[in-house]
């Protein structure tokens, strides 16, 4: 009876620490948590380490609401975002970053150099000057490390490619690795970025891929998806978007492949999390 009573209380505890893992705070050591914010028409991801240091990449559309999307996941005493990723200057990426400068200490920004006549962009550079945040400048090859979290650029890979690029093109292309997993951050690069990644050897299997454009049939290429094959694919888009975002060629692309497709507009905020093996889903 005494063995018996103590496998109980050994399964007991191995149980109690299974748990305390998948549903322990965000902030709780050995884990990842990955949060496409739920900010309408646009791209907002905020990236949550082990021990509670903060990346957000894009800060949504003008009427996002981003600072009150973020309060919902960061806890009151934390008023600092060690790392903003700028994907691109189109508006539906950037609306939200003068608010995110207003509420939080922005500790470096890792963007393309990019310029935009977006008077709010203009205003949010001149903050990153004003307080002195260093900006580090997104080329292929360029990695960031926070936490143990790796971030590692993918494209642009020099500034003649951002000289010829449309606004998408210019899009930085990230990864995001945490243990032997991974994350694809992508903005609104097209299947022209995706083939140049294909040629240069650069693509690889993933466990998240945060879809491109919102689901644009512009994006997200046969030949790319076959490499990336997610398991699990966020697509960051409003509800009833005028653009017909996601186009149903892709959502049966991602399927075919065996992808979760996971949608903001279907779900409210996407949460994934990482315990350095494996992902999955958080309710």
């Amino acid at each position: 009876m005494r063995r018996i009573t103590v496998i109980v209380v050994l399964l007991a505890v191995v149980s109690g620490v299974a748990v305390w893992f998948w549903g322990a705070r965000v902030d709780a050591p050995g884990g990842l948590l990955v949060t496409a914010l739920d900010v309408g028409q646009g791209d907002a991801i905020l990236i949550r380490t082990p021990h509670g240091d903060d990346i957000l990449i894009d800060a949504g559309p003008p009427s996002g609401h981003v600072v009150e999307r973020l309060a919902a996941h960061l806890p009151p005493s934390d008023r600092e975002i060690e790392l903003v990723v700028v994907s691109h200057t189109d508006s539906d990426h950037i609306g939200g970053l003068v608010d995110i400068a207003a509420h939080y200490r922005i500790g470096r920004v890792l963007d393309s150099g990019m310029t935009s006549t977006n008077p709010s962009y203009a205003t949010w550079l001149d903050t990153l000057r004003d307080e002195h945040v260093d900006r580090v400048l997104a080329r292929a090859g360029v990695t960031v490390d926070i936490d143990g979290v790796k971030g590692s650029v993918w494209w642009p890979e020099t500034d003649a490619d951002l000289a010829k690029a449309s606004t998408n093109d210019t899009s930085v292309v990230l990864e995001i690795d945490y243990g032997i997993t991974s994350f694809l951050f992508t903005g609104d690069a097209s299947a022209a970025v995706e083939t140049r990644l294909l040629q240069n050897h650069i693509v690889h299997k993933v466990d998240v891929l945060k879809v491109a454009h919102h689901g644009s049939a512009y994006s997200s290429s046969v030949a790319f998806l076959d490499v990336v094959m997610p398991h699990y694919a966020i697509v960051s888009v409003g509800k009833g978007d005028s653009y017909g975002h996601p186009h149903a060629v892709i959502l049966d692309r991602l399927k075919m492949r065996g992808a979760t497709v996971l949608r903001t507009d279907e779900v409210g905020d996407v949460m994934l999390e990482s315990n350095g093996t494996r992902v999955r889903k958080r309710s």
